[in-house]
């Protein structure tokens, strides 16, 4: 057997050397050894096999001329094409609810437990992605439409806004306004670690919170923020007003603010008799998203309030106040955009 190898040394030796799967290397180290004058018994003594293993190695490279492994039918597909066909129908259509879904949209683990449910089938959430990549779908975060808000005041409200700042008077200040409730124990978010878990340590006890009012300038880049233990009644949303006064203290400020009652209460209303410079005007109704104070508060959050621990109120509005201070006008004006606004008319069209 020896003999008929001898010519293939060098290449049985080079094969081995490049090749990248361990139980092929093995098969072509044991005939490079035997092409070296090796007997079989001690070939296969060596490399752990039965003699009959070897001999079975010498006839295929004698007739094939090569040692990889056969290719494999493998396990059938978990999810056939009439799954992949329903998880599309299912995620295009969007209403999980409707299947007996408690959620607002498919995720993985929806799709996952409806098919256990209504298929039998116990695939993991990994396939199902993967099934989903492969079909062309993305997974992106979702954008909330508002099933009370009325799209035509919505509509009506986007055209009249953009008219009027179009028009407006150079000496005229154009503010969102929006209250927050904040607390000195941290809201979980994202953060880097190179460990398996990002902990932030505060003890569970502090529950103490703290309401803010915010106005943002989206065109000049300005915030104007305050913090009240109170709850944002008509008193203190008096002093937030006067505060804007004092920021702005010539010329015309329009604030655009949502509905609550508090906007509307006879204080706020003497308040604006006593100081007509300052008119206060209403966004839709349910219409967080064309609020500009509202995407603040999202980058407020996510940069200074989540996974921090704040000792006292003073130290949470201390920081709050600072962190209005000094981001930059350019910063404000990207995070606040009227981007929204503008689309409404965009879509309309």
């Amino acid at each position: 057997m020896t003999v008929v190898l001898q010519g293939d040394e060098w290449l049985l030796r080079v094969l081995a050397r490049k090749c990248k799967d361990a139980r092929e290397k093995v098969r072509y180290l044991a005939l490079h050894a035997l092409s070296r004058g090796y007997a079989v018994s001690s070939v296969a003594e060596i490399f752990c096999v039965d003699e009959a293993t070897i001999y079975r190695w010498i006839e295929r490279w004698q007739a094939e001329r090569n040692l990889a492994d056969q290719p494999k039918e493998g396990r059938p597909p978990k999810l056939a094409e009439k799954d992949k066909k329903e998880i599309k129908k299912l995620v295009e259509e969007n209403d999980p609810k409707r299947h007996g879904v408690n959620a607002s949209f498919w995720d993985c683990k929806e799709l996952r437990l409806y098919l256990l449910s209504t298929r039998g089938k116990n695939v993991s959430q990994e396939t199902i992605r993967r099934c989903l990549r492969s079909m062309g779908a993305h997974y992106v975060k979702a954008e909330i439409e508002y099933a009370e808000a009325d799209e035509g005041e919505r509509e009506n409200f986007a055209q009249r806004f953009l008219q009027d700042l179009a028009s407006k008077p150079d000496s005229v200040v154009v503010l969102f306004q929006d209250e927050m409730s904040v607390k000195c124990s941290p809201r979980k978010g994202y953060g880097w670690t190179f460990g398996e878990r990002l902990v932030v340590k505060a003890p569970q006890t502090d529950r103490r919170r703290m309401n803010c009012f915010g106005a943002v300038n989206p065109l000049e880049g300005r915030v104007v923020q305050m913090t009240t233990k109170k709850e944002a009644k008509a008193p203190a949303f008096v002093r937030f007003l006067r505060r804007i006064t004092r920021e702005y203290p010539e010329g015309g400020i329009w604030v655009y603010a949502d509905n609550l009652r508090v906007h509307k209460s006879e204080k706020v209303e003497r308040f604006l008799q006593k100081h007509p410079r300052l008119e206060l005007r209403f966004l839709p109704t349910h219409s967080p998203d064309l609020n500009p104070q509202d995407q603040w508060w999202n980058f407020e959050r996510k940069k200074l309030l989540n996974n921090r621990y704040f000792a006292t109120p003073h130290q949470l509005a201390t920081a709050i106040s600072w962190f209005g201070r000094n981001t930059p006008p350019e910063r404000v004006t990207s995070v606040c955009a009227l981007t929204p606004i503008e689309n409404l008319l965009v879509h309309q069209k």
